[in-house]
């Protein structure tokens, strides 16, 4: 997909670039809040309600939201699962090359902890949950107005 990255309503009203003709018609996120999809598994629900607790903290936490969060919880139980075979297993084993030779060769799981490692952290930057991405993505809570130098 080429093109810039669409700039999220919020920075654009801060930075007073927002048109409002240029608006998409965006439904707003419902009020209601996620329940974890029957297909997760004991451990991915305890994963879902604890990041639904964090999302929540930033006003983020909303029903609409919910297949992405399960995907999220889904990959981030997937990690936990690969470190665990990792940790019994190790990150290499012993084979036998084409010529008969012994040599090391990293375990399977690996990459796919790898992968899925990527993929937890696609899925946070699009909720907002890494220290970067919170700027771009805003909160969906208002800030108390007063003066930012109070105190000083």
């Amino acid at each position: 997909m080429k093109g810039r990255k669409t700039i999220p309503i919020n920075i654009k009203r801060v930075k007073g670039t927002l048109k409002k003709e240029r608006i998409k018609n965006v439904p707003d996120p419902s009020d209601k809040k996620p329940t974890p999809p029957s297909w997760l598994n004991k451990r991915a629900k305890q994963i879902f309600w604890h990041m639904l607790t964090r999302l929540d903290d930033i006003g983020l936490a909303s029903r609409t939201h919910t297949e992405a969060l399960a995907t999220l919880c889904s990959r981030m139980e997937e990690v936990e699962r690969f470190d665990k075979v990792l940790n019994d297993e190790g990150y290499y084993y012993d084979a036998k090359n084409s010529l008969g030779f012994e040599v090391k060769k990293e375990h399977p799981a690996a990459k796919l902890r790898e992968k899925a490692i990527r993929h937890v952290h696609s899925l946070l930057t699009e909720f907002g949950l890494t220290p970067a991405s919170i700027q771009k993505v805003g909160s969906g809570k208002s800030k108390p107005k007063g003066n930012d130098f109070e105190g000083f």
